[in-house]
């Protein structure tokens, strides 16, 4: 009888400096230059204001501080499908993969993609690339051949975007609080002056619901460093390090950001603003600041979406892995060394979002953010159920706090689910018909495997 082949292994070529760094770049993207305003707008005053942030920021560290005895007991591909799978099974673990190929992952490549084409566009013509959604499909193909071509190449690009963004973000900190008593210039006073009248909060309750969402979806996106657990050199030690690291790191940023942000324009002018960091920048320094930030902007956008294609296609290798669906994109590349038909699978399907949809994401995303914190909440409360099944298994790092601190950040995600729901009703059903869809799939998915199998056999 013929010995099956072996199984395919992905390289551990992170070290605490990527995954640190991985960290960081998952989290800050396009939503810290914007949604300060959607949460001003949402909300009456700055201490309310400051208050949501720092809250965001307890649910990040609960949650990365969950994940990292999960991560550190399993460092294997997949992050939040991984700890699913183990504790509730197949198919939510399934879902969780669907979702992120569907649209959590793809749907949220593209439209960065297409942002990262509307900043560009303010500065240089695109007609040769064929405007702004021939830059966002050529930046999705550009960042997806890095990533093919191998894990180190991917990894140190990705890491000098990250750097790049988080010393620009601190460098506006800095210079906020150095100027905190300084009078805006002339042109800075004009701009201002200029901008629409703020509008007034929303009820308290749909107020709290909107601003929590935003916050969320802005400081999200630290569980990716755990898709490549499998990769990450000591990751007993490392994963741990490096989520509370890269969150502290973001809880900084974030905080000072928002500080500065309500010092420099106030709730209203927050509040009025449709691009808080460069009318920050303008009102600090004068209208020559504005295009620093742009710049910025464009680099931590960038930045977010190689961080995007490089962790969510560990989730669809690690799908690949388990046979009842897309079993080719569990295959590692002989050369580079890198999952490529994951990530070919990845960004192949941005495109095609991208190019379906012309650009024009807006709610469909908004719609699917209730599903992402689905599946946040069910990774964590894994740790629940593993610590019950699997007694015996090696925890070289424990969650303080167990078991209030994981119930909290349970807790959160499904007032985050809540209040998804409640911000936004129509396209919040949107993506429950993607989950129902994903359960017909994997129904029939899993028969032909069951089939195949006894044919086998």
């Amino acid at each position: 009888m013929t010995a099956p082949p072996a199984r395919a292994v992905l390289a551990r070529q992170f070290g605490f400096a990527s995954a640190t760094l991985l960290v960081v770049g998952g989290i800050i993207g396009s939503g810290i230059f914007f949604t300060p305003a959607e949460v001003a707008r949402a909300l009456g005053g700055g201490p309310a204001i400051l208050g949501t942030w720092a809250a965001g920021g307890v649910v990040a560290l609960a949650g990365a501080l969950t994940y990292a005895e999960l991560g550190a007991m399993m460092p294997d591909a997949g992050g939040a499908y991984a700890y699913i799978r183990a504790a509730f099974g197949r198919l939510p673990a399934f879902l969780c993969g669907w979702m992120i190929l569907a649209m959590i992952a793809s749907g949220a490549i593209a439209a960065v993609a297409m942002s990262f084409a509307g900043y560009a566009e303010r500065h240089v013509p695109l007609g040769a690339v064929g405007g702004r959604l021939g830059l966002a499909a050529l930046t999705i193909a550009a960042l997806t051949a890095i990533n093919v071509l191998g894990v180190r190449p991917g990894v140190w690009f990705q890491n000098t975007l990250t750097v790049v963004k988080s010393g620009a973000l601190f460098g506006l900190i800095g210079l906020g609080l150095a100027l905190w008593n300084a009078a805006p210039g002339a042109t800075a006073t004009a701009a201002i002056a200029a901008a629409p009248p703020a509008p007034a909060p929303l009820p308290p309750l749909r107020g709290i619901a909107t601003a929590f969402v935003a916050v969320l979806f802005t400081i999200g996106g630290w569980q990716q460093m755990n898709m490549v657990a499998g990769e990450i050199r000591e990751p007993q030690r490392t994963i741990p390090r490096a989520l509370a690291t890269g969150i502290g790191i973001v809880i900084a940023i974030y905080l000072g950001a928002n500080v500065v942000y309500l010092h420099a324009l106030g709730r209203d002018g927050l509040a009025g603003s449709a691009a808080v960091a460069a009318d920050t920048a303008t009102r600090l320094v004068g209208v020559r600041g504005a295009p620093a930030i742009t710049l910025a902007a464009m680099v931590s956008i960038l930045g977010f979406t190689g961080v995007a294609l490089i962790t969510n296609a560990r989730v669809l290798f690690a799908l690949g892995e388990d046979g009842a669906f897309l079993r080719a994109a569990a295959r590692v590349h002989p050369r580079w060394g890198s999952p490529h038909v994951a990530l070919l699978l990845l960004g192949g399907w941005a495109l095609v979002l991208l190019l379906l949809t012309r650009g024009e994401f807006g709610q469909l995303l908004s719609g699917v953010v209730f599903a992402d914190w689905i599946f946040f909440g069910m990774g964590a409360a894994s740790v629940f159920v593993l610590r019950r099944t699997r007694p015996e298994a090696v925890r070289p790092y424990r969650v303080p706090g167990y078991p209030v601190l994981p119930a909290f950040f349970v807790l959160a995600a499904l007032v985050g689910v809540v209040s998804a729901f409640l911000a936004s009703p129509d396209t919040s059903l949107f993506g429950s018909a993607l989950l129902g869809l994903g359960t017909v799939v994997h129904l029939v998915a899993s028969r032909r495997q069951a089939a195949r199998e006894r044919r086998v056999s």
